[in-house]
């Protein structure tokens, strides 16, 4: 989980880094709304996938091991499965 998700550009290199950071590799970061810089900086990252909360389905969480979330993510999933 994490506070906020946001790049300064659409760099692969950027969230690559990141990842690294955290000890992650093949993973589904959840975030609350589309962000395009996400979304163009993680299709070129094989075993990453970008997902907004209202696009999430069962087979996605199931196909990654980890999950990231932003904290909003968790709390529009929790308000969509209360």
């Amino acid at each position: 989980m994490t506070g906020t998700l946001e790049l300064e550009a659409p760099k692969t290199r950027m969230l690559a880094g990141l990842l690294a950071e955290l000890g992650l590799e093949n993973v589904l970061i959840l975030i609350e709304a589309y962000d395009e810089k996400l979304h163009l900086a993680s299709r070129n990252l094989v075993g990453v996938d970008v997902l907004p909360v209202a696009s999430l389905d069962p087979l996605s969480l199931a196909r990654y091991p980890k999950v990231l979330a932003t904290v909003g993510a968790l709390r529009m999933l929790e308000e969509r499965l209360a």
